[in-house]
């Protein structure tokens, strides 16, 4: 098997993809790499709860989500995100595979704290295997940000932890987690590099808050699982380089 990447998208960086997102992915496939795409959708999840007039609450960065909250996250993350990035993908000759009712095979999961958080999922376990099949055959999966209770209860799942599970169940050689900021700032000023052992002082400062805590607690995690390397960023190649130091 070739060597594989798991590029993560949030919702936003989702909307400002450009040529060079698409040519370096074709850069990436030449050079014989396999690609893995998880990704969120929290823009177009708030919109929709905005229109029904739902609140959105956020608790440590993560969304508090009911269970009837689950219908409209779901139709935002499958049927508008994933959709939409999977055209994109397709119109550009990356053959590529949204999951949609594999999912439930896919990404085992249980609740993270369901008096906080609602329908709020970690991730249990991946199954590979229907992952590693779709890369044997030259396209590019797609997993949106959710998974099934051992119960079979659909969870809101935080991107950056699914990709995070997927990156280190399927051994990757890196993790890109594509966002809307040029990476980890301090100061006003980007940093090149982390390590995990600097993790805990950088949020300790304030540094490091709100929703790239998460970010960057999957990075450390993904870094002790044995992936190499973790790249959080608004580019594909440029950001904080997240190692072990």
């Amino acid at each position: 098997m070739s060597e594989i990447i798991v590029i993560k998208i949030g919702g936003v960086a989702s909307q400002q993809l450009d040529s060079s997102f698409i040519e370096q992915l074709k850069a990436w496939k030449a050079a014989g790499k396999a690609l893995v795409i998880v990704h969120g959708g929290g823009f177009a999840i708030n919109r929709l709860m905005e229109e029904k007039q739902v609140p959105i609450k956020k608790v440590k960065g993560l969304r508090v989500t009911s269970r009837e909250d689950m219908t409209l996250v779901s139709h935002a993350l499958l049927d508008i995100v994933g959709k939409d990035l999977s055209d994109r993908l397709t119109q550009a000759g990356l053959e590529n595979l949204q999951l949609k009712s594999q999912l439930r095979q896919l990404v085992r999961a249980d609740f993270l704290d369901k008096a906080t958080y609602g329908y709020v999922g970690e991730v249990t376990g991946i199954c590979t295997a229907p992952l590693l099949e779709l890369l044997q055959e030259n396209k590019i999966p797609f997993l949106a940000s959710l998974g099934y209770s051992q119960k079979g209860d659909l969870l809101n799942i935080n991107a950056d932890y699914l990709a995070t599970a997927a990156a280190a169940a399927l051994a990757a050689e890196k993790l890109i987690l594509l966002t809307d900021v040029k990476g980890v700032l301090e100061n006003g000023r980007v940093l090149p590099e982390l390590t995990i052992g600097q993790i805990p002082e950088k949020i300790a400062k304030g540094v490091i808050t709100g929703g790239m805590i998460p970010k960057i607690e999957s990075a450390a995690k993904t870094v002790q699982a044995g992936v190499a390397q973790v790249l959080i960023g608004d580019d594909l190649t440029k950001g904080t380089l997240i190692h072990k130091g």
